[in-house]
């Protein structure tokens, strides 16, 4: 089973267990930092060199923070939750971000895994 190097910022211990216990079956959160503020993971994360950041975003923000977060780990993943932790923001290198809007739990532990999303059928 897989091990994910995983940095955890700005979120609620509650959500970060839930998101362990989701990719449990399939792979194994190595939690190797916490952090309660941006500024002290910025200066941190190269040095870390997570393969996962898990944020949990504040009133104020946007997801853009993804952004500027893969831009320190540019080999990371990183996953932005929004403030109810109904949306989750996916950037990866090249600064993709795909929208996982009303996010299941099988959506989540795909977005974790690196399993693309499923195509819909469309007919000729």
């Amino acid at each position: 089973m897989a091990s994910i190097r995983t940095v955890i910022m700005t979120m609620a211990p509650m959500l970060s267990d839930i998101i362990a216990v989701l990719v449990t079956d399939h792979a194994t959160l190595d939690v190797v930092a916490e952090f309660d503020s941006r500024a002290e993971a910025e200066n941190q994360l190269p040095v870390i060199a997570p393969d996962l950041i898990l944020v949990g975003l504040g009133d104020a923000e946007t997801d853009l923070v993804g952004r500027t977060l893969l831009a320190l780990v540019p080999f990371a993943k990183v996953i932005v939750f929004s403030t109810d932790a109904r949306n989750a923001y996916l950037y990866e290198m090249r600064a993709h971000r795909e929208e996982l809007r009303d996010v299941s739990q099988q959506g989540l532990i795909d977005a974790i895994l690196g399993v693309p999303p499923e195509s819909e059928d469309i007919d000729p």
